[in-house]
């Protein structure tokens, strides 16, 4: 192997490595947090959050112009570098814009849309964060473009924890709603001079006009994307808040925390690693096949075990540690489960149509399911069988969001389904046979328990799993090691 394939290979790994540090360490304050919060807090406070949070993931998305992403797909380091200040100033202008926009016009109209008053409040705050987001781009980008994913693993490590500690206080001295607020906010404010700090980048006060128009330009089309992808993970909340409520949305975005945000987070972690190696390699075919079966299998690998586990104890998990009082919960969290199993045999295609500079497919894409299958599915779900009915939309939508992935998959890299299949084979294999027994115990009185069952789950999962793929474990613990 040449000291540059090395180098890439070794790149990649210690990204994964410092990627899956920052989830495993993320996501275990997040649910931690949230865990606690929930028993705190009631659902009609969360459901507020919620129906704000349309609108704030909507505008946070459209933030930063798509120029993250188009300075990150850059082959040569030199061709981002000339672009950091004009990207830094243009992003910054239209934070402001964005935030004005939100705390002066969509408050009112959110407010007004689902009868919540206190929406003329929360929003303005929340939208803090599209506000500071500007500062931390080009600190972003510089880090992900040289793989340095140890110093980001850090900062938001340490300002999550932090701002979920505060929080944590804020909920026990009855601070209602706002202790959520202090959640989701605090960490971006906190993590803004660290970042500083760490890359020594600063802004110098030049604007080039070309170069707005050449970020802009593949820009435009991947924040369309990321719009209409947020339009997507949030219409469920917002058809369910006007038609619902407060309360019944906040147990549907528990389900969808443990679901579909998790399944976010842990693409995510390959995800950030693979998009500018995607980038870098976008006219070699066979690794870009090559790079996405690994993400398919590493992602199948721990989100099917994760998702069978929440569809298996989802009562034991809602009731036992969140209190009757998230009932609701239960059965969407079922159904979503299972959506999120159908969507991970497509897990980052579109991070990967994105990589070959093809954002225009990847919007039409979104586009299209978010009008023609997700908003009907959602509207008629909901009608006719309430919280289980939007469940089983996003379980619709997924399906078919599957079934479109695969063909673009073939159309674009030439990946036959079947590969695809193959590559999640162990983890269904585990899955299947783990759960199956599982819920054969499940029969016997003296084991039906969820402390005796759950470690029961895991370790089968875990043994079928390293039975079938020992050569591959092995090879990848040496390599990370």
């Amino acid at each position: 192997m040449s000291p540059k394939k090395k180098s890439n290979s070794g790149s990649i790994l210690n990204g994964v490595k410092w990627t899956s540090i920052q989830f495993v360490l993320e996501t275990a304050f997040r649910f931690s947090i949230r865990l606690i919060l929930a028993k705190l807090l009631f659902p009609e406070q969360f459901g507020l959050i919620g129906m704000a949070a349309v609108f704030i993931s909507i505008a946070n998305a459209a933030s930063d112009l798509g120029m993250g992403a188009a300075l990150i797909q850059k082959k040569e380091d030199d061709d981002a570098i000339k672009m950091y200040d004009t990207a830094f100033w243009s992003g910054l202008g239209w934070g402001v814009s964005v935030f004005l926009f939100m705390s002066l016009v969509i408050g009112p109209i959110a407010a007004n849309f689902y009868e919540e008053p206190l929406l003329l409040k929360l929003i303005p705050v929340l939208s803090l964060g599209i506000l500071i987001k500007p500062f931390s781009l080009i600190h972003t980008v510089i880090l992900t473009r040289a793989m340095n994913f140890k110093s980001i693993a850090k900062i938001y490590n340490s300002t999550f924890l932090i701002a979920g500690i505060i929080a944590i206080f804020a909920a026990f001295l009855d601070f209602g709603v706002w202790a959520l607020v202090i959640n989701s906010v605090l960490g971006g404010v906190l993590s803004v001079p660290i970042f500083f700090y760490v890359t020594k980048w600063k802004p110098k006060r030049k604007w080039n006009k070309n170069y707005f128009k050449e970020i802009f330009g593949f820009g435009a089309y991947s924040t369309g994307t990321l719009v209409f992808s947020n339009i997507t993970y949030n219409i469920d909340n917002l058809i369910i808040g006007k038609m619902l409520g407060a309360t019944l949305l906040g147990s549907y975005t528990l389900a969808f925390s443990f679901t579909e945000n998790l399944r976010q987070m842990i693409s995510g972690i390959l995800n950030k690693v693979m998009y500018p190696v995607f980038g870098k390699n976008q006219d070699d075919k066979e690794k870009l096949k090559g790079y996405f079966l690994k993400i398919i299998y590493f992602n199948a690998l721990i989100i099917y075990p994760l998702m069978a586990f929440l569809l298996i104890f989802a009562e034991d998990i809602i009731l036992g540690f969140f209190g009757d009082k998230w009932q609701a919960t239960i059965i969407p969290l079922q159904i979503l489960s299972i959506a999120i199993m159908v969507h991970s045999v497509v897990n980052s295609f579109t991070s990967l149509i994105r990589g070959l500079g093809k954002p225009k497919l990847e919007m039409k894409i979104i586009i299209g399911l978010t009008v023609f299958v997700l908003i009907p599915s959602l509207a008629l779900g909901i009608y006719y069988y309430g919280l289980k009915g939007a469940a089983l939309a996003i379980l619709v939508n997924k399906i078919v969001l599957a079934s479109i992935g695969l063909t673009v998959l073939k159309r674009e890299i030439a990946l036959q389904p079947k590969k695809v299949f193959e590559a999640i084979k162990s983890a269904l294999i585990g899955v299947f046979f783990g759960g199956t027994i599982v819920w054969g115990l499940g029969f016997i009185e003296i084991l039906d328990k969820f402390y005796v069952l759950s470690p029961i789950y895991i370790t089968l999962y875990l043994a079928i799993v390293y039975s079938l793929e020992k050569h591959q474990v092995k090879e990848l613990i040496n390599k990370i090691r």
